[in-house]
């Protein structure tokens, strides 16, 4: 009978190269079988499958959004002007521009706002 420190095997984490990931992802994206199908066929765990799926649907999502987004001149002066104490946004709509003025004094969460707003 061996001790059971002999019968204990280290197991270290294994590492995928993003080349395998990437056909992974595709085959499980394909829709010809099931992301656990796949999982199984390659001797992974489906959780580790997904979470690489849910990676490269961000990637994909963050790389598709431009660094700047190029804004129409103003057709005409807003009726309210912008003090230098507020921040002032117009956004464009189909039922007409919306304006946004916040206080320069909040303008993190002002920053904030806009980001929730832009996705």
């Amino acid at each position: 009978m061996t001790s059971p420190n002999t019968e204990r095997e280290i197991r270290r984490r294994r590492r995928y190269a993003p080349s395998f990931k990437a056909k992974i992802v595709a085959a499980c994206l394909e829709g010809d079988a099931s992301i656990a199908q796949v999982a199984l066929q390659h001797g992974l765990n489906t959780n580790l499958v997904q979470t690489w799926i849910r990676k490269a649907k961000r990637q994909r999502q963050l790389s598709a959004v431009p660094d700047s987004v190029p804004l129409p001149p103003p057709a005409d002066l807003p009726t309210t002007p912008a003090t230098a104490s507020e921040i002032c946004i117009q956004l464009p709509s189909a039922s007409g521009t919306i304006s946004v003025h916040w206080p320069v004094a909040e303008a993190a969460q002002c920053a904030h706002w806009l980001k929730g707003l832009l996705g």
